[in-house]
Order: C-alpha cells, then sequence, then structure tokens
C-alpha cells in the first residue's frame, strides 16, 4: 500500500498537490472506522462484507460477513486513512500481507524488515498468493493519503486494484500513463503483489464519518 501511494503522490493532478503537514495522527472511533471501511467499495458489496478494525494495534473483525468480502481502513503511514475492501480471493492472500504490514510497522518494525518478513512468509508459503485475479476497491471520498509520513496527498483517483502476481506493462500491450491519460496503470510490475489500477468514476461517499473537524 504504502509504496502505491508514492506512485499517487506523483500522479495526481495539480490541484491535489502534496504539501507538508504536522498533523497528528487521525483518530477514529470504531463507529468511524467501520463507516469509512463500508466506503471503500458500493453497498451491494460492502453490506453483505465482513468489517475489520483496529484495536490496540492489532486488526480485529467487527462483524462477520457472509459474502467473503473484507473491508478495513488501513494506514500504511502514521497518518494516513485508507479504507479498502478485498474480494474473496484478495480476502484470503493481499489482505493478510497488508494487515501483517500494519501491524508490524505500529509495532515498530523498520520498513526494511518488514518487507524482508513478508518475503520470506511468501517464499516459505506462510502468504499465500492470488491463484486468480483478485480485486480490492479504493473507492472511498474519505480516503487520507500521504507519499511519505509527513507529505499529505489526500484523496487519489477512486480506483480497482486487479490483484495478478508477476504480471508486467508489457503484457497489456504496454500499458503505461497517469490518471489523467489513461484508464489503468500496471503497479508493481514484476512482483508477487503486481497489480492493474484501474480508475473508476465516482467516489463512494462516507456517510458524514469524518465529522466537523474535517479529518
Amino acid at each position: 500500500m504504502k509504496r502505491f501511494i508514492q506512485v499517487a503522490a506523483a500522479l495526481l493532478v495539480p490541484a491535489a498537490a502534496p504539501a507538508q503537514t504536522t498533523e497528528a495522527p487521525p483518530v477514529l472511533t470504531e463507529t468511524e472506522e467501520i463507516a469509512l471501511a463500508r466506503s471503500a467499495a458500493p453497498a451491494s458489496i460492502t453490506s453483505d462484507a465482513t468489517l475489520l478494525v483496529l484495536r490496540n494495534g492489532k486488526y480485529e473483525k467487527a462483524h462477520r460477513g457472509s459474502n467473503g468480502v473484507t473491508c478495513m481502513v488501513s494506514r500504511s503511514l502514521p497518518l494516513s486513512v485508507e479504507p479498502i475492501c478485498y474480494d474473496p480471493e484478495a480476502s484470503r492472500t493481499i489482505l493478510q500481507m497488508e494487515i501483517r504490514r500494519v501491524e508490524m510497522r505500529l509495532a515498530g518494525v523498520s520498513v526494511d524488515d518488514i518487507e524482508q518478513r513478508l518475503a520470506e512468509w511468501i517464499g516459505n508459503g506462510e502468504l499465500g498468493l492470488p491463484q486468480r485475479p483478485a480485486m480490492a476497491y479504493m473507492m472511498s471520498a474519505g480516503q487520507i493519503l500521504y507519499a511519505d509520513p509527513e507529505t499529505k496527498v489526500g484523496a487519489f483517483y477512486p480506483h480497482l486494484h486487479l490483484y495478478m502476481p508477476y504480471a508486467t506493462a508489457e503484457q497489456f500491450g504496454g500499458l503505461q500513463g497517469d490518471p489523467t491519460s489513461s484508464p489503468a496503470v500496471v503497479f508493481d510490475e514484476g512482483k508477487p503483489t503486481a497489480n492493474l489500477i484501474v480508475f473508476v468514476r465516482e467516489f463512494v461517499e462516507p456517510q458524514d464519518v469524518l465529522g466537523a473537524a474535517g479529518r
């Protein structure tokens, strides 16, 4: 997630250019976190989804769904708020990596050690890769993204991630571009977490979950 947001910062239109910030980490109530998680995808998908919330540095189930989709608010950087929903295959695979990545960061593990541990777990089979194209939704207007711990990006374009391990842009006919000129880009090319980012038309609006403080 962090690597994607760094790329996203470079692709944003000028009106949403990053700015330095000294804000404190956002504090979400469980109700706010659930509402933000649900806003990552259309209601037809999230109404029966499993919902995770962060409690004392660990993700726990706040609601057990029935459709295999899992929604959460990821926090790949200290100030970021990243609502995302994973389809059943992505829930089984990519989500497990994201949970461990965020929990390790919150526990004080360095970025290099996190990536090394994840690579080891993928290599020894402890963490699985998708066996078919897997999808994640990031359509929430409540996104608060950062390019690095202090550089605020804001809300990126609403988009979908289609995970295809080791995929490259060449496999899609050399698909390249940015959100201002292309409907999709390939991210993490050639890596186990390679995915096709597809931009969609509209954000899903949270139900006023950010409150008057404008978080």
